[in-house]
């Protein structure tokens, strides 16, 4: 049972509970027909004691009618709340994923797909059934146990003997299981990021010939699947077969020194047919959550897997209130202390031990050879990555434990690669301003070196861009881009590449407008061009993972050098 599911998502207690309680409720309503049942039966027999059959008969339609009831209210229960579960983290994942630098080397769009698609659709036996099944297994065969030792203490001694067995063969059988369906997740992990790399690429391999070198690596991914499932159904089969052959046997074990004793005389008829009714629903409640285990492997791993994705993008420590009070970074100091940040895919940290400190109101220039990481650094400040130690502090709060959207509300964010959403030019530009006038996105456009971009295009500011519409160069998404800056008042600016497929006309135009704009707030610059070092009041530059101040001198030997990088 993976308790972060319980922990971090109320609605799964919320539906563990309920349907834990109505599996209680039918396994009473089993108890109750069973007496019913054994005492008609009893009473039918010549020497059978006399019994009030109406209300017998009334006791066992009440219990049938309740856990009829009880079955379809779980079933209810389990259907709307394994959807709200899904709803959740699928939101919380694609805001995770939509918060993250879009050159953070996350995931693939194969990976998140199949995660949020197939792989949280499992969760559906998993929540719904497999978790209330879990702890009804741990409550209902104890209390039917207790149930047959009141009807018949020697079959109660042999049935707990039994159930004390049980949890030892599902330990083994289940931890098998759950090594097979992790390998069975991450071969479709991999076939779904095998797929969508091949559809993306397409034209290109195509053109290369090199298709039919794809269809055998797709055809490989597939086999190794079909592999990995076929072990886990082996394991889910012996599992079934392991727990059935225990059931029947101490049913067995119950039943034979009862017909034995009912020979001799030694118990009435009455409690033992209760016990022969009862014994088996002992067993039931732990037969169906071993099946249902097996059932659910695949969405307990995605589950898994999703929700260290999102402790991963924001993991406020122990003790710490999330939401709390973000301050303006103008105000307060901003601070890297001795922060290492690894990187997966990357044997070297990206950072190791960085420290970086920004006055209020103070504009930084970040300088540094290519994959040295600059990048890093931004998403850093802007809450996209946490550092595998040290800590990011504004005001001497750790970033990690203030209210993240509230700080984001007060940062404007220009990445390297901009991006633009399937809209109009306008629709692009209102993201950074929403009630921004014509006037004043055509006047962003000039002031960032494209006025006469929007004239350019057949709809003007109604042109759709992005996916389905028009295309713009790099330099236009760069003016676009640089003109959302400049239409976003913040508190910290933080600017990745800004004059980036500038010719030198715009990129002075540029410089001198983001000048005016970012006065009286802090930046961070990151840039390798000479002439955007002029919005800095210091300049620092990043090497083997850690930043240090660079000099006059070394400034301008590096822009000759070329080291700017």
């Amino acid at each position: 049972m993976d308790r972060r599911l319980l922990k971090e998502l109320p609605a799964v207690r919320r539906i563990v509970a309920v349907a834990a309680g109505l599996g209680m409720v039918q396994t009473a309503s089993v108890v109750v027909q069973a007496v019913a049942v054994a005492d008609l039966l009893a009473s039918a027999m010549p020497s059978g004691a006399r019994i009030d059959r109406l209300a017998a008969l009334a006791w066992l339609a009440g219990g049938v009618s309740i856990r009829a009831l009880a079955v379809a209210a779980g079933e209810l229960v389990a259907g709307l709340g394994t959807a709200h579960v899904k709803a959740e983290l699928r939101a919380r994942l694609a805001a995770s994923v939509l918060a993250r630098a879009p050159d953070e080397g996350w995931r693939s769009p194969g990976d998140v797909a199949a995660l949020a698609g197939r792989g949280l659709d499992a969760l559906d036996v998993y929540v719904g059934r497999c978790l209330p099944d879990l702890f009804l297994a741990v409550a209902a065969p104890l209390v039917t146990a207790v149930v047959v030792g009141l009807l018949d203490w020697v079959s109660g001694v042999v049935v707990l003997v039994v159930l004390a067995l049980f949890p030892l063969f599902a330990v083994l059988v289940g931890r098998a299981a759950m090594d097979r369906a992790a390998v069975r997740w991450r071969q479709v992990e991999r076939l779904a990021r095998l797929v969508t790399d091949v559809f993306q690429g397409l034209p290109v391999l195509r053109a290369l010939g090199l298709g039919a070198e794809q269809r055998a690596r797709v055809a490989s991914a597939s086999e190794a699947l079909r592999r990995a499932s076929l072990a886990t159904l082996a394991s889910a089969f012996l599992s079934a077969l392991v727990l059935d052959t225990l059931a029947s046997v101490s049913v067995a074990l119950v039943a034979v020194p009862l017909g034995l004793r009912l020979v001799y005389g030694s118990i009435p008829l009455a409690p033992a047919l209760a016990v022969l009714i009862v014994v088996p629903e002992v067993f039931v409640p732990l037969r169906r959550a071993s099946a249902e285990f097996h059932e659910s492997t695949e969405g307990l791993a995605a589950g898994a897997e999703a929700l260290s994705i999102l402790r991963g993008a924001s993991a406020p420590a122990a003790g710490e209130p999330p939401g709390a009070f973000a301050p303006a970074p103008a105000r307060v100091p901003l601070v890297l202390r001795d922060v290492t940040v690894a990187l997966p895919g990357r044997a070297e940290p990206v950072l190791a031990g960085a420290s970086l400190e920004i006055a209020p109101g103070e504009t930084v220039a970040l300088v540094g050879p290519n994959g040295s990481g600059k990048t890093t650094v931004v998403s850093l400040l802007a809450g996209f990555l946490a550092p595998s130690s040290g800590a990011v502090l504004a005001g001497g709060g750790d970033l990690a434990h203030l209210d993240l959207a509230a700080w984001r509300s007060g940062l404007a964010y220009l990445p390297d690669r901009p991006f633009l959403v399937a809209g109009s030019l306008a629709e692009n530009l209102r993201l950074a301003a929403p009630r921004a006038s014509d006037g004043e996105l055509l006047d962003a456009l000039a002031a960032a070196g494209a006025p006469g971009l929007a004239a350019s295009l057949p709809g003007g500011l109604g042109t759709l861009l992005g996916d389905g519409g028009r295309a713009l160069s790099a330099g236009e998404r760069q003016r676009v881009a640089l003109a959302r800056i400049l239409l976003r008042p913040a508190w910290l600016y933080l600017l990745d590449e800004p004059t980036e497929h500038l010719d030198r006309e715009s990129e002075l135009v540029a410089i001198e407008a983001l000048r005016n704009r970012m006065a009286g707030s802090s930046a961070l610059v990151v840039t390798h061009r000479p002439a955007a070092l002029a919005l800095a009041d210091r300049v620092v530059e990043l090497r083997d993972g850690r930043i240090a101040a660079l000099g006059e001198d070394a400034l301008a030997r590096a822009a000759v050098a070329g080291r700017v990088a």
